[in-house]
């Protein structure tokens, strides 16, 4: 294990970051993992745990830390005060909890992911065959560690306010959905590229991830060139675009690509044109008139989910006494709760 990593890394499990008040670790849970007993046992997943595994986790953070929990703005557990020898031992005991995380390039689903009655599609298929994609091309070693991707669902908690440099947004048109896949940004300001069916869509992201990937561990989606962009937007299906070289439109070779382009709005396998109408300016479910998108609602309150009442809670800037957590746990699982999902926005979600 490393025994810490540098400011602007992603923490993670085994490569704690050290901070002013020790290391920091960070942990995204499985939901419906091995030991959860969530309504999604045995399917795609997104983040939660059951509330005695919630339990065991923070009685472990009290003995091997300051005892501060947080949940970050993206949905992520965070453990504080950590030494080197103590984050080791809080991974063995992770380990020993049989406690599922998620590794490698963060693939993101909203909170609800799958039992969301009003989601326009369960994003969780689509975002494991981005997960197997990225482990098959060797993706995960050659990106840094905040490139991100999300695939959203839509639904009653969607991720527009969360950044992500390849994004995966379902649309509605009749019967059919689609994906519309977009780069760098929130769903506001990414960069729209094309609308395509779910193979399709996944091959437009690992395509992106690995035009970032040629750029070093530094890059993001914002660094790829407009020959890129305009090369992704122009996807056939038959085959995938190269990683191809930065050209600079301003010498010639391109013409200058937009978010309002006409190329930025054709659908996998079609080519720009004057009359193309752009998803900024077009309607789509989910989105307003106009394209301006509609702010998620804040994972606070009551939801209906399959088969049940879904509880947000947020937590006081995102952070609570593992204490505490511990009591508000026991208190749910007394009230028969199965699962506890984290949320971005700095909030709990009980099942």
């Amino acid at each position: 294990m490393n025994a810490f990593s540098r400011r602007g890394a992603c923490p993670a499990l085994s490569a704690p970051m050290q901070t002013g008040d020790g290391l920091l670790v960070r942990l995204n849970p499985v939901a419906g993992g091995p030991s959860s007993g969530g309504p999604t046992s045995g399917g795609p997943t997104s983040g939660g745990l059951s509330p005695k595994l919630l339990i065991g986790l923070a009685e472990s953070a009290l003995r091997h830390g300051n005892g501060i929990m947080e949940v970050t703005a993206r949905g992520s557990l965070q453990i504080r005060g950590l030494t080197t020898d103590s984050a080791m031992l809080l991974a063995a005991e992770v380990d020993a909890l049989d406690i599922a995380v998620r590794t490698g390039v963060p693939v993101e689903t909203g909170p609800l992911a799958g039992i969301d009655p009003q989601e326009i599609a369960d994003p969780r298929p689509l975002a494991e065959r981005i997960r197997a994609a990225i482990e098959e091309a060797g993706l995960a070693q050659r990106l840094g560690p905040k490139v991100s991707v999300i695939v959203d669902g839509g639904g009653q908690l969607g991720l527009d306010s969360v950044t992500a440099d390849v994004r995966l947004a379902a649309t509605r048109s009749g019967a059919r959905i689609q994906w519309q896949v977009s780069v760098a940004g929130d769903g506001q300001n990414a960069k729209p590229l094309a609308f395509a069916d779910e193979g399709a869509a996944r091959d437009i992201a690992v395509a992106a991830l690995r035009m970032i990937a040629e750029k070093g561990r530094e890059a993001h989606a914002r660094d790829l060139s407009e020959r890129q962009l305009a090369s992704l937007a122009g996807w056939h299906s038959t085959a995938p675009p190269s990683v191809l070289p930065d050209i600079s439109p301003s010498r010639g070779e391109i013409g200058s690509f937009t978010a309002g382009s006409p190329l930025a709005a054709s659908t996998v396998g079609e080519r720009g044109s004057p009359s193309a109408i752009s998803p900024l300016e077009g309607e789509m479910s989910g989105r307003t008139e106009g394209g301006a998108v509609e702010h998620s609602r804040r994972p606070i309150g009551f939801f209906n989910v399959s088969h049940a009442t879904a509880l947000g809670i947020a937590l006081p800037y995102g952070s609570m006494p593992a204490d505490k957590l511990i009591a508000l746990a026991q208190h749910a699982l007394s009230l028969n709760t199965t699962e506890i999902r984290l949320a971005p926005g700095r909030a709990l979600l009980f099942l």
